[in-house]
């Protein structure tokens, strides 16, 4: 009888070894698992509040005219093609084909225009030359045999260069170009984190430059960057850029208004 006791008692207590182990492992494996799902609730929570580390897309920040500026002066002055081509186009043609003068109105290109067979500009093609104003805008399309500078075979080509009208003194910003340029890159940089995959659009935004030297008439010209909050952080910095301007100027002296362009996009698309 007490050997059967001694028995029992020995099993009953090997049972309760048994069933308190098993027990405290699945607590284990209940923390364990409890641990790592509350470790990635917040690992998610960072993901989604944290700051965005990744690449920002090469940049390109611009303030120039809409085109490339041509003085009215030269303008008006204008007898030939030549007087709107580069070096390195002048250099290419071999014999002329046909010229076409175009106005660039709301950004496209218009009806008004006047054609012709040289390099040579026709009356209504110079006409048509002195009538533009003022950072109005215009393309001469010029049809051409040319030479083909890296293989240097004679072929049909074109240039299609668009003009702005500038006064004799442009305005300018009197700490200079590169310090504009600084202000609206240093000041955007936060909205730059926001874009996803590097897809980012270019934008154009115009201001005018007073007769006084104040920035006024900040307006979207063209595209979009695809982040409305950068379209209207470029906005914000353009209407309060810091500093002076020194106001355009005709060839009499007189100060005028100018119209400026502002760009900015990935440098490969602008």
């Amino acid at each position: 009888m007490k050997k059967n006791i001694i028995i029992l008692g020995t099993t009953l207590t090997i049972i309760s070894l048994l069933i308190f182990g098993f027990s405290n492992v699945n607590s284990k494996e209940i923390n364990t698992s409890n641990s790592k799902m509350v470790n990635d609730l917040v690992l998610e929570d960072q993901n989604i509040s944290g700051p965005i580390n990744k690449a920002i897309p090469d940049l390109y920040y611009g303030v120039d005219t809409k085109f490339a500026a041509v003085k009215k002066s030269d303008i008006d002055k204008a007898t030939n093609i030549y007087a709107f081509l580069n070096d390195w186009e002048k250099q290419q043609i071999v014999k002329v084909k046909s010229v076409d003068i175009i106005i660039i109105k709301d950004n496209q290109l218009s009806n008004i225009r006047a054609h012709g067979t040289s390099a040579q500009l026709t009356e209504a093609q110079i006409k048509l030359l002195e009538s533009t104003d003022y950072f109005s805008g215009f393309t001469i399309r010029t049809e051409f045999v040319g030479k083909n500078m890296e293989t240097g075979k004679i072929e049909d080509k074109f240039f299609g260069p668009h003009i702005t009208v500038v006064p004799d003194r442009q305005a300018a910003y009197i700490d200079g170009k590169d310090a504009l340029i600084s202000y609206l890159k240093e000041n955007s940089k936060a909205e730059m984190n926001i874009i996803k995959n590097d897809k980012l659009g270019a934008i154009k935004l115009s201001f005018t430059i007073s007769k006084l030297g104040k920035v006024i008439k900040v307006k979207h010209d063209a595209m979009t960057s695809g982040y409305p909050s950068i379209d209207e952080k470029f906005i914000q910095l353009l209407k309060n850029i810091p500093g002076k301007w020194v106001p355009a100027e005709n060839a009499n002296g007189e100060k005028m208004e100018q119209e400026l362009v502002f760009t900015f996009g990935p440098r490969d698309g602008c």
